[in-house]
């Protein structure tokens, strides 16, 4: 039986935060793997805001390529409609990983709003919830209602700043893996 987390989120664009938490959530863990799943439809986003599938998906690849124990499902983007967690989930567990030990790793930003998301109250127990601390995001006691807070170095990058600052012409070096700050420019997928 192996031990795999899958890691949600729109990678609107991956960046060194996501990377170096997966990895130390990877280690701590002693996982097998972390698989990246980015979101299609995501229910709680507006999807004119989100870059398309396709550059998101080739980011990843990009940044995880240097990496042992990573690997990318494009299952959520793919489908033609809204990206539950609990539907992710039940697809990999019955599907994929039957025998296999299965977690969900998410920011702690959605402790305020997880009881709004589909069939919650299932998803909690179908899978356990491996919970980031994240910079501005207090989840306090009522994280371990849902999961296991994990205690992680606290990486205060967003990736809704690194758009920004692409727009307003500012470096993100070190802020994204070179290969992904290089295809960002080439397709000017954030402005400038």
């Amino acid at each position: 039986m192996g031990k795999i987390a899958l890691f949600g989120g729109t990678f609107d664009p991956v960046h060194l935060g996501h990377l170096i938490s997966a990895e130390e959530i990877k280690k701590s863990l002693r996982l097998d793997k972390v698989i990246f799943v980015p979101a299609g439809r995501p229910p709680h986003k507006k999807e004119a805001f989100i870059t398309g599938a396709e550059h998101r998906l080739k980011m990843l690849k990009l940044a995880t390529k240097a990496f042992t124990g990573f690997e990318i499902s494009d299952y959520e983007l793919k489908k033609t409609s809204k990206s539950y967690t609990i539907d992710t989930i039940r697809y990999f567990k019955k599907n994929i990983y039957k025998k296999d030990k299965l977690y969900f790793i998410a920011g702690s930003d959605i402790v305020g709003q997880i009881e709004s998301w589909k069939e919650w109250e299932k998803l909690i127990k179908e899978v356990h919830l491996l919970i980031m601390a994240r910079p501005g995001f207090k989840a306090g006691k009522k994280a371990s209602k849902f999961g296991t807070l994990i205690g992680i170095k606290n990486i205060d990058i967003s990736s809704s700043e690194i758009r920004r600052m692409i727009k307003k012409g500012l470096p993100v070096t070190y802020l994204v893996p070179e290969t992904v700050e290089k295809y960002i420019y080439e397709h000017k997928i954030y402005g400038k």
